[in-house]
């Protein structure tokens, strides 16, 4: 797919007598909806006849002197007319945004419980000897920026004080947690074990997407385990 291909298509729909500016844009972006979201375009619309606006998810970094084309702060306006015979500088045009990432801004993870190890793994543990009950979260940032992430702990028991902690997921990187072995300013574990909870994952900066993980393990001599991959749900 090529904005060679986007700028054919709209002359298409327009030679089968496809005016209508409002059916055009539904048009295309059921079409190319994909294929924009690739390029870090969230809608397009058209604005006339030989005008289209591209609605961009990222900030402008710099403006670009391309003819017939304007950037604008989240959005480009294009003149089909002037980039028929380059229709590519519209993806080096897009080039001058610093683009968000998939995913969300908030995410949250319903289910949450670590089992306290017995006295047996507990000293397993210690050398090194095993892999026991503990939930972890994993954070991929595909954004053009580094965000900074709150994970806020929601307690079940009204007796537990909900705790926190924040971290930075860097820029097309991504960041995983074992959460039983996050401490508080006393190197203690932050979050409490044999207790049920809720995590939330705020990022401050651009979108994420989150995952939560938890392995059980139980039987004598923690013969047993199961394991747990479940996406966590976003309310955006």
């Amino acid at each position: 797919m090529t904005f060679a291909t986007l700028l054919a298509t709209i002359e298409d729909y327009k030679l089968i007598g496809t005016s209508n500016l409002e059916t055009l844009s539904t048009l295309l972006n059921d079409t190319f909806g994909d294929w924009f979201a690739s390029q870090g375009i969230s809608y397009l619309r058209m604005l006339g006849d030989n005008t289209v606006c591209l609605n961009v998810r990222g900030e402008l970094k710099h403006t670009t002197s391309v003819d017939g084309i304007k950037t604008r702060s989240r959005f480009l306006v294009i003149s089909l007319d002037r980039v028929e015979d380059n229709p590519e500088a519209i993806a080096e045009a897009l080039k001058c945004y610093s683009l968000d990432g998939d995913g969300a801004y908030v995410w949250i993870i319903p289910d949450g419980y670590m089992a306290a190890l017995t006295p047996a793994e507990q000293e397993w543990e210690a050398h090194g000897g095993g892999y026991f009950s503990h939930e972890s979260i994993c954070i991929s940032n595909t954004a053009d920026r580094d965000t900074r992430c709150l994970l806020e702990v929601l307690y079940e028991d009204t007796a537990l004080e909900n705790v926190s902690c924040e971290f930075e997921v860097p820029a097309h990187r991504s960041v995983h947690y074992r959460l039983d072995q996050l401490k508080d300013a006393n190197g203690e574990p932050l979050i409490a074990k044999d207790a049920p909870v809720s995590y939330k994952i705020t990022s401050r900066d651009t979108r994420i997407v989150v995952q939560g993980s938890r392995i059980l393990t139980s039987g004598e001599n923690s013969m047993f385990a199961s394991f747990g991959t479940v996406m966590a749900w976003s309310p955006q």
